[in-house]
């Protein structure tokens, strides 16, 4: 039985939330305007009660942060005003009763996080932080090797299926990162620079990378090679804002649904293949795209 889509009653207020973190059946959104991450049960949210038990961290500054649930525990960004950077530092552990665990984890310029099987990943310009364990968690730094350029990661993405992750280095260059391995980091250069990256659900092996010469490119994640390109649009230069309106990548079973924001179209790649199935015509100017989907009675 399927309805059409309906927004969620219960909601979270804050000032200026951008990050939002799932984590083991726990939301957490971090409010910019507030300094402060807001933590739900992800089951009560979309239950849709009004009466939405809060949990709230206050970081005690106003800053560009994130928390990430944990159990009874969270990990939450701290920020120390340098006059340069609204980038957190560093981040705290705080137990069920928002009391800090320990002592500050230096992570400077820290910008972006994800989780892949049961390790989670924080960005750093030293390399990242990687948090384990099921009870306070417990975390520890994997600098970036000396082979790598000058540089870092700010986007993360985890793998699922395959325990990784993938970051943005440069404007044209991706890592692939195994914290398991003796050499954890595996640069791979790009053509030219990159747009947009997504990894596979469905083919754990590999990721999409889209690039501004209106490419899309397959990644194996296993060889660190790219399998193969097809082009899909026309150019999309990387020069001027960060927030001008380009492809985004979304992967659902066997699809591969890329938006051509100047054309009005999503492009849909077959993911088997690896080449063109069909467009679809939309309105304005489509942009960033997710997958969503479920499977069983209830979802």
């Amino acid at each position: 039985m399927s309805a059409a889509p309906a927004a969620i009653v219960a909601t979270v207020p804050g000032e200026k939330p951008v990050h939002f973190v799932e984590h083991h059946g726990q939301i957490a959104l971090f409010y910019d305007g507030e300094g402060v991450g807001r933590l739900v049960s992800e089951k009560d949210w979309l239950d849709g009660d009004d009466a939405l038990a809060v949990r709230e961290i206050d970081t005690g500054a106003l800053h560009h942060g994130v928390a990430i649930p944990w159990g009874d525990y969270t990990i939450a960004t701290d920020f120390a005003p340098n006059g340069e950077t609204t980038r957190p530092q560093g981040v705290y552990v705080y137990d069920a009763q928002n009391a800090k665990v320990g002592g500050l984890y230096e992570c400077p310029l820290l910008h972006g996080e994800a989780t892949s099987g049961n390790i989670t990943a924080i960005a750093c310009a030293t390399g990242l932080l990687i948090a384990t364990g099921s009870g306070a968690p417990a975390i520890t730094h994997l600098p970036y090797p000396a082979s790598l350029p000058e540089g870092n990661v700010s986007t993360l993405l985890g793998g699922v299926g395959l325990q990784y992750f993938s970051g943005n280095y440069g404007p044209d260059k991706v890592v692939l990162i195994d914290p398991a391995e003796a050499e954890a980091f595996r640069l791979i250069e790009l053509p030219t620079r990159r747009v947009h990256f997504a990894v596979d659900p469905q083919q754990p092996k590999f990721a999409y990378i889209f690039t501004e010469d209106g490419k899309l490119h397959q990644l194996n994640v296993l060889s660190g090679k790219i399998a193969k390109s097809i082009t899909l649009t026309e150019p999309y230069s990387m020069d001027g804002e960060w927030s001008l309106p380009r492809p985004r990548i979304a992967v659902a079973g066997n699809e591969i649904a890329v938006t051509d924001p100047l054309k009005g179209v999503v492009h849909i790649v077959d993911a088997g293949t690896f080449e063109l199935d069909r467009d679809i015509p939309v309105e304005g100017l489509p942009y960033n795209i997710v997958a969503v989907g479920g499977s069983g009675a209830t979802h």
